[in-house]
Order: C-alpha cells, then structure tokens, then sequence
C-alpha cells in the first residue's frame, strides 16, 4: 500500500469501492479541459467505468488528500496486454486551488516507481494536444511522443506518449 506526504498533503493508495470512485469521478469532471465534451450520461457513468476498466488489470489508483481529509488531485493506470510490460497511465488531474504545488509530479512519480516495482517496462499515456501543461509535464517526466490519433467525439487530437522504465 502506497503512502507519502508531499507538502501539506497526504499521497495514499485507494481502492476501487464506490464511494472512493465516485469522488474521483466527481473531481475529475471538475479539473479536466475534457468536461466540456461529457454528457451528463458519461458524467454520471464515470466511476463505475473505473471500476470496470481496473478490475482485473493491475491497476493502481493514487489520491492525495488535504489534512481535513479532501481529495483534490489523483492519477489512475492499469497493465495493457496480457504480459507486465505495459503499464498505461490514464486519468488524473488537480483540483485548481491545489495546482503548482508539485502535486501532479509527485503522483507520477510514485506511480512510474511503482509500475517499476512491478516490474513493467514502458508507461504509456494519451493527451490532448490543447493540454498544454500536461504535455510539458509528461517530456520533463522522460516521455517521448509516438503517435496520434483523432478523436469523434470531440475536436483536437490525442498525442500518445511513452516512457521507458
């Protein structure tokens, strides 16, 4: 079980329960340039479709918390494939009063050493290209990119990037 402190905040593995994904799932709709783009269907769908995209696979869900016990940032990953070697880092975000405080790097890092730890070989990731931040943050983490693709259910492209452990 994952457990760090990062500043003023408390980093820690969760489960998969509903209550833990629906404030996930809450969050993420709040921080994400994608919410745009969500129906109220995939906004009320969301936790449960974490549920059912880690159960099985490895998968490692990192929050971190505020003393009185708010969540206001997380980073999601499971194993692709059938063999340890890939490892895909799929959703997270800040909250934005929370942001600029390392807190997003601190979360990827804990999660690549534990992918490490776990013995997988490369991390894969997706963003937008309109994410600027998270672009930067991902090639100063050691990410190269490796393709693209487009997407029909909202306007930009997805950039696909990977790192080697």
């Amino acid at each position: 079980m994952i457990e760090a402190v990062h500043g003023e905040y408390l980093i820690r593995e969760i489960g998969l329960t509903a209550a833990e994904l629906a404030e996930v799932a809450e969050l993420h709709h709040e921080v994400l340039p994608s919410r745009a783009y969500a129906t109220d269907q995939k906004r009320a769908g969301l936790a449960e479709e974490i549920r059912d995209s880690l159960q099985g696979r490895d998968g490692l869900v990192l929050a971190a918390f505020t003393a009185d016990g708010r969540l206001v940032a997380y980073k999601l990953g499971y194993r692709t494939g059938n063999r340890r070697e890939s490892f895909y880092s799929w959703i997270g975000g800040v909250h934005p009063f929370h942001r600029r405080k390392g807190l997003y790097r601190a979360l990827t890092r804990l999660q690549h050493d534990w992918a490490r730890q776990q013995g997988f070989k490369h991390v894969e990731t997706h963003t937008w290209g309109d994410n600027t931040a998270m672009l930067i943050l991902n090639l100063q983490e050691g990410f190269v990119a490796i393709g693209a693709i487009s997407a029909p259910d909202r306007p930009g492209t997805r950039i696909i990037l990977r790192k080697v452990l």
